[in-house]
């Protein structure tokens, strides 16, 4: 579905120019209701304006369909994702959190980037996305893309390397520690975001373990894994469980802590599947932030009974992370699959 998707949005305007209509309005991909891929409709809409001295504009030349697109395609987050939005219309709704692109317009503020540069950047979930020929975005979320990237490899890993680096050096506390020896556990490691993380951890020297299936056991000993388990060996569990104690356990396979075998030792266990956006677009704001209070409540109080913390983790748009991972893809220190 996912390829099926990108198609869908690429088709639309990815072989023609910017086209501007009466240079007021450009083409994007709109969401009117939530649905499915039925649901968007490709038109043209308002030309973003820059309002603010650091905001720039791109034009838009690659941009990459990741899980949350589909996710917010049927309505997911749409409680929580409105609130910063403050009294702006819900609809129409553009998708696409990282592109790449040439820069069109600038703020007065902005410095670093100027008109005709290709970048590469990311937009924050509650913003105007981008499936669009065009693009609003805040400076410090672009980076100028390195020259040996093309526009495509620009646009498809931002978002993924992004949410990594958010679980692991911000809730996961690796910007505080000495990173060194750190053991990291990864669950579906051969993903978008576990082949990301997998590379973050090694350019810190960190040890890293993975789990993923059998076909992709070589590709996630390519990034630089120091072992990898697959889940249809017979010994699958017990492998993982004599291997050592972990000091993080990343979950980006949705498996769960209380999923996991209860021999597996660690000190925190971060999952990006929090609860949070599902049970306030299901129950409301308050009652699904009380739900989501107690959930996490007995997460932590059944961690620590094994001496552990879970923590619940979502994509940050930090211009720290993002500079740390572009300095990584501009020295070719990070490998696209």
């Amino acid at each position: 579905m996912l390829k099926n998707t990108l198609s869908f949005i690429r088709s639309s305007y990815s072989s023609t120019a910017f086209s501007v209509k009466e240079k007021l309005k450009a083409k994007a991909w709109q969401l009117h209701e939530y649905g499915d891929t039925s649901n968007l409709r490709l038109d043209y809409s308002r030309l973003p304006v820059i309002r603010k001295p650091n905001e720039v504009l791109v034009q838009v030349e690659a941009a990459s369909v990741n899980p949350i697109d589909l996710y917010m395609l049927g309505g997911y987050g749409q409680t929580l994702f409105q609130i910063p939005r403050n009294f702006e219309l819900e609809f129409p709704l553009i998708l696409g959190r990282d592109f790449a692109g040439t820069v069109i317009s600038t703020g007065h503020g902005v410095s670093k980037i100027k008109v005709g540069d290709p970048v590469y950047g990311f937009v924050p979930l509650h913003k105007p996305g981008s499936f669009a020929e065009v693009v609003l975005s805040d400076a410090c979320h672009l980076q100028s893309r390195p020259k040996h990237l093309s526009p495509v490899q620009g646009a498809s890993l931002v978002y993924s390397s992004m949410t990594a680096w958010s679980a692991l050096f911000l809730f996961g506390n690796l910007l505080l520690k000495q990173k060194e020896g750190i053991r990291v556990l990864i669950l579906g490691a051969s993903g978008g975001v576990g082949t990301a993380a997998v590379q973050l951890l090694k350019s810190q020297n960190c040890v890293v373990y993975c789990t993923c299936a059998k076909d992709a056991v070589d590709l996630v000993y390519s990034l630089g894994s120091d072992c990898v388990f697959s889940y249809t060996d017979p010994d699958y569990e017990k492998n993982v469980e004599l291997e050592t104690r972990y000091n993080i356990i990343l979950d980006c396979a949705k498996i769960g802590y209380d999923k996991i075998p209860a021999t597996w030792q660690y000190d925190t266990y971060i999952t990006l599947n929090s609860p949070l956006l599902t049970n306030t677009d299901k129950q409301g704001l308050l009652a699904g932030l009380a739900v989501s209070a107690r959930d996490f409540v007995k997460s932590k109080i059944d961690s620590c009974q094994k001496g552990s913390q879970v923590k619940w983790r979502f994509f940050v748009p930090s211009a720290d992370g993002f500079k740390f991972v572009h300095d990584l893809i501009s020295k070719k220190r990070f490998i696209f699959n």
